[in-house]
């Protein structure tokens, strides 16, 4: 066999996920996060994956955004290696987070509702209307005014 095949034979898979515990000696935990549809509901979920990961250099950190593989099992419950640190915790700012939460609700709007991406901006667009004149503002009764 050539090395060609070889690497083809030995393929591994590989994930992207983020570090939720680093209190083991050379073990981190990361919680790898997909989207995916009730079967029955047919609505958008997400879903949550821990692994437990060999971390030899105790190098990554809680928050960390990391690349694992696949291995052979290390011990009764690790089975994937750290390859490398995609981003530190310590490096990302809130505004980096937040137009990735938008970007992740967009998609989980899209796959919920194929081909209504008009709607939902024309529904932005008539709320946005609705705030500016003060139409919602005054037609809805305030606290004061339901119990009165």
């Amino acid at each position: 066999m050539t090395a060609l095949e070889v690497q083809a034979r030995t393929r591994r898979k590989t994930k992207v996920g983020r570090v939720v515990s680093d209190k083991m000696d050379k073990t981190i935990v990361v919680s790898v996060e997909r989207l995916s549809r009730h079967p029955l509901y047919k609505r958008v979920i997400r879903l949550t994956t821990r692994f437990k990961a060999h971390d030899e250099a105790n190098e990554a950190h809680l928050g960390d955004t990391v690349l694992i593989e696949e291995s052979r099992p290390l011990s009764a419950t690790k089975r994937w290696r750290l390859i490398q640190i995609v981003a530190r915790a310590s490096e990302s700012s809130g505004e980096i987070l937040l137009s990735e939460e938008a970007a992740t609700s967009e998609a989980i709007h899209m796959a919920a509702h194929p081909g209504r991406a008009d709607a939902a901006h024309a529904g932005e667009a008539a709320d946005r209307a609705a705030a500016e004149t003060g139409e919602a503002a005054a037609d809805a009764p305030g606290p004061e005014e339901a119990h009165a």
